[in-house]
């Protein structure tokens, strides 16, 4: 089993340096760069020498770019949008949303430019974040909607046409953007995660054809949450006996972030069964437990232990 994490990095090589070879000790085989847009224009430290230096440590580098146009996930400070407001989601009373449209032919543009500079320095694939249905009623949307179904969106919320509309926004956006990183160079890696509440999208993103990566996310310690270890084991299953189905490779990713103070062994109890399970790799979020991040768990240092606890005994498996 391949193992990995994601990792916020440091603008300098030294500090790189130093996270990856711990990484690599720990048992770590990947490590996905989590690049924001600053990143990719200001503080280009990690885009210039992350991969090679992972590489050096014995490490495949990929990369996530955290919060991407504000669509999914943490680390929403997007530059892009703020640059370009025709990217942004618009509510259906007229009020524009911050948040990129997936159906926005520049959003795929502007991952495909950073896409290139990544796989220019080195990065062997990248990772699409947790791409799930959007609320968006902008001109596009309603184009879409309309030559689709003949139907006005605006009056559609809750019919089955706007359910199969917003599926399908999602399954073209995921789709364009692996066949695009494959146009660009074959070879990069294509890695999506679908969360485990978006389950009806499982078998649609898993079925595209240049993905090679399909995971989903069952975090069962977030604070709050209704999911058990039990739920979480059986999505790690289905993930895998569709992978296996779909000709991808199968992807679990274990919680270390935002973790309540008293659950910290859990990760490592938890994590095993998840591990058992037998996807083909399995991956954290995030590195020392989200520290020093608005995701950090109440107990970093703990919870992270237990990441590596772990991940020492599967590297030996």
């Amino acid at each position: 089993m391949k193992l990995g994490v994601s990792y916020i990095p440091s603008y300098l090589p030294d500090h790189i340096e130093k996270d990856m070879k711990y990484l690599k000790e720990i048992g770590c085989t990947e490590v996905l760069f989590a690049l924001q847009e600053n990143h990719i224009k200001t503080l280009t430290g990690a885009l210039k020498f992350g991969a090679k230096i992972a590489k050096d440590n014995g490490l495949k580098p990929y990369v996530v770019v955290w919060g991407y146009a504000n669509t999914f996930g943490g680390g929403r400070m997007s530059n892009i949008l703020l640059k370009d407001i025709d990217m942004w989601r618009i509510k259906k009373d007229g009020t524009p949303v911050p948040l990129a449209c997936l159906n926005n032919p520049k959003l795929i543009d502007k991952f495909i430019e950073i896409t290139k500079m990544c796989r220019d320095n080195g990065y062997e694939g990248m990772f699409i974040d947790e791409p799930t249905p959007q609320e968006c009623f902008c001109e596009r949307c309603q184009k879409l909607f309309f030559d689709t179904f003949r139907k006005k969106l605006t009056k559609s919320e809750g019919t089955e046409e706007y359910r199969i509309f917003q599926k399908t926004t999602v399954k073209n956006y995921t789709e364009t953007l692996c066949k695009r990183v494959k146009a660009l160079d074959k070879n990069q890696k294509t890695i999506t995660c679908i969360m485990p509440h978006d389950y009806e999208l499982f078998e649609i993103i898993a079925s595209i054809p240049e993905l090679d990566v399909f995971g989903t996310d069952p975090y069962w310690l977030v604070s709050k949450g209704k999911m058990s270890l039990k739920d979480a084991c059986n999505y790690a299953k289905l993930t895998k006996e569709l992978c296996k189905e779909k000709d991808k490779s199968s992807q679990i990713w274990l919680n270390c972030w935002k973790i309540p103070a008293g659950l910290e062994k859990e990760i490592y109890t938890g994590g095993k069964l998840l591990a058992k399970v037998g996807c083909d790799s399995l991956y954290t979020w995030s590195f020392r437990g989200g520290l020093g991040t608005d995701e950090e768990c109440e107990h970093p240092e703990e919870a992270w232990n237990s990441v590596v606890k772990l991940y020492r005994e599967i590297s030996q498996w």
